[in-house]
């Protein structure tokens, strides 16, 4: 038969080519609900592996993906759109991100407006921080401190795409919940269990993945985590001064 997708012939259930199947039925709403839960719930592949695999060897996972097993995981920046979009949906639903900036943005009230600003763009902005600055500024820095290692920046970014998806998919399924099960403990449970977790979960990626002495990678982590705040923080700064700057 000729393949629909790219008119190659070929005698078997997928094309060689391609990989698409030879049997192509009609789209309807029953395909459409089957390819959604196949996609998440596929025992080999898919969301739900990915998530779970990710839970406790998220370093080997982005090692294997690497290393091109790339049809039995989700390609991780598609992993990270997803868990974001999750995050800051039930983020906005919740006032997850305006109960962790509530207390810095009154603060900042007594300060210039450029500080209240930077904290409300923090609380507004997690999704787009997220894809646009968190991951992005988290894999600048560990490609640095491991720079001797044989992995680029590229490399850097997807292992910290799934290091951040799969943290979404924590806060999201955990620490949101703790939210609105006790609202004055929010911020408590984010400085005194899911820093000191996430510390631990980066400890353990980057001994999976670029392996050395676990001492020295507790300390990276712990820098790496430190840095990052700063100049996560210090690069909203900066925007917000500039475009005051440039429209006063």
């Amino acid at each position: 038969m000729i393949c629909q997708n790219c008119e190659a012939t070929f005698e078997s259930k997928f094309c060689p080519d391609c990989g698409q199947k030879s049997d192509i039925h009609r789209i309807s709403i029953k395909h459409i609900i089957h390819d959604v839960v196949h996609a998440f719930t596929h025992a080999d592949k898919g969301f739900l592996l990915l998530v779970k695999e990710l839970l406790v060897r998220p370093g080997f996972v982005a090692r294997e993906f690497m290393n091109g097993k790339r049809k039995k995981y989700f390609n991780p920046l598609s992993f990270l759109v997803i868990t974001s979009a999750l995050l800051a949906y039930f983020s906005y639903l919740t006032g997850y991100l305006e109960a962790l900036t509530a207390g810095s943005t009154q603060r900042a009230g007594h300060m210039p407006q450029l500080m209240t600003e930077t904290f409300a763009i923090g609380a507004k902005s997690g999704k787009e921080l997220t894809l646009f600055l968190m991951a992005p500024l988290f894999a600048f820095l560990s490609w640095l401190f491991f720079i001797r290692s044989k992995y680029n920046y590229a490399e850097n970014f997807a292992l910290n795409s799934f290091i951040f998806g799969e943290a979404a998919i924590i806060r999201t399924a955990i620490f949101i919940p703790l939210h609105v099960i006790f609202p004055e403990l929010t911020k408590q449970f984010l400085y005194f269990v899911y820093e000191p977790l996430f510390i631990i979960y980066l400890v353990v990626a980057f001994k999976q993945f670029f392996g050395g002495n676990i001492f020295l990678l507790i300390l990276k982590a712990i820098l790496v985590r430190i840095l990052f705040l700063v100049f996560f923080w210090a690069l909203i700064f900066a925007y917000v001064y500039f475009k005051h700057l440039i429209f006063k």
